[in-house]
């Protein structure tokens, strides 16, 4: 997915997003207004990346947390978004299992 100049196709992802955070992403304090805005911001800035597949890898790591801790969704899938970055642009850093591959 990657949001772009085509208007219609922006929206559509944009209608993608705001349906999986409001249906899908239990607990998430979901607000059309707030998280359209963040989201279309979001979209632009990391353009680089596929947002919504590191959305769902961010809901899949705040399931394994514990309940009593105060999450900042907002706040934390933007770290979230910096450090995947940060790992794209790195490419010389590779997970373990990459490692171990090259090294047999």
């Amino acid at each position: 997915m990657e949001f772009g100049k085509d208007t219609a196709q922006n929206n559509l992802l944009m209608t993608i997003f705001l349906e999986y955070l409001e249906r899908q992403f239990d607990n998430y304090p979901y607000s059309e207004h707030k998280d359209s805005l963040y989201f279309s911001r979001l979209l632009g800035e990391f353009s680089e990346l596929n947002i919504f597949e590191e959305l769902k890898q961010y809901h899949a790591w705040i399931l394994d947390q514990p309940e009593e801790k105060k999450i900042y969704y907002r706040s934390r899938f933007r770290t979230w978004l910096k450090t995947a970055r940060g790992f794209k642009l790195n490419s010389h850093h590779h997970p373990y299992w990459m490692r171990y591959a090259q090294s047999r």
